[in-house]
């Protein structure tokens, strides 16, 4: 478990990593203190349900805490409102000023910043994450009834159908609460062909799963990553438009990952 840590505390991005954004993931990776090791800290089955154990250690980590404290701040059905009151205002603000104490979101921004696609200081960036992720939108219907945080790391219903819930540990306190039914691991694509069996090990999985009786045949997920680790890196995959390698992908995480971003833009 790491201690928060400075902008001056992380290292600048190398020309190679500049050229090459499997280069930078991997420093992003070699910087996330707060992540857990699947089969260590996180167990996990291939029978339900999906987590057997989770370390309590992650109860002491800033970023963690700050994430649960949003995990009931939403409505998953998109179509009905969504109301922020000013405690969960403070609650984003929070979150992200806790990630911006960590290795992982602190080197997106000196990236980011060396690349030319961020400009300011760390409180405009702050700020521009929070209209990222946090900004509500319309998805259905004609009120604002969803944000892109919500939407990837909480999930949502839509026509009975669950759509996205990307993130571990949603997913780990929704089937401890009974809101989800884990039904199966799905053999993981490690480049673009082989198909390899779970082995328990992955820091990715694809699973299906139904949320409160709405079914996702295919969905993926990290396990073990910290949170601000996956802020990072979808802030690379938004900011820039690039991918990871394969090779870096099988690498890392034991699995070919396709980052899918959609943007919302308004007039």
């Amino acid at each position: 478990m790491a201690s928060t840590v400075s902008l001056n505390d992380v290292p600048d991005p190398t020309q190679a990593e500049l050229s090459n954004i499997g280069l930078a993931v991997q420093k992003l990776w070699e910087l996330d203190q707060n992540r857990l090791e699947p089969g260590v800290d996180v167990i996990k089955h291939s029978s339900k349900p999906l987590f057997n154990h989770v370390d309590r250690k992650v109860n002491q980590i800033p970023t963690y805490r700050a994430f649960y404290a949003l995990l009931d701040n939403y409505i998953p059905q998109t179509g009905i409102p969504e109301v922020v009151d000013d405690q969960e205002l403070k609650e984003n603000t929070r979150f992200l000023r806790a990630c911006l104490q960590t290795g992982p979101l602190l080197y997106a921004f000196k990236y980011l910043q060396a690349k030319g696609a961020v400009k300011g200081n760390l409180t405009d960036f702050e700020e521009e994450l929070n209209k990222i992720w946090f900004e509500m939108y319309r998805r259905q219907g004609h009120e604002e009834d969803s944000s892109a945080f919500e939407h990837v790391f909480l999930g949502e219903v839509r026509n009975r159908e669950a759509k996205a819930f990307h993130n571990w540990i949603t997913f780990y306190f929704y089937e401890k609460a009974g809101k989800i039914t884990f039904e199966t691991l799905i053999p993981l694509k490690e480049g673009h062909h082989k198909h390899i069996n779970p082995s328990g090990n992955e820091h990715v999985i694809s699973l299906r799963f139904s949320f409160e009786g709405a079914r996702k045949p295919f969905s993926t997920s990290f396990i073990g990553t910290s949170p601000e680790f996956e802020l990072a890196i979808e802030a690379l995959a938004y900011a820039l438009g690039d991918f990871v390698p394969v090779d870096t992908a099988n690498r890392i995480f034991g699995g070919r990952v396709d980052f899918v971003i959609y943007c919302d833009f308004k007039e």
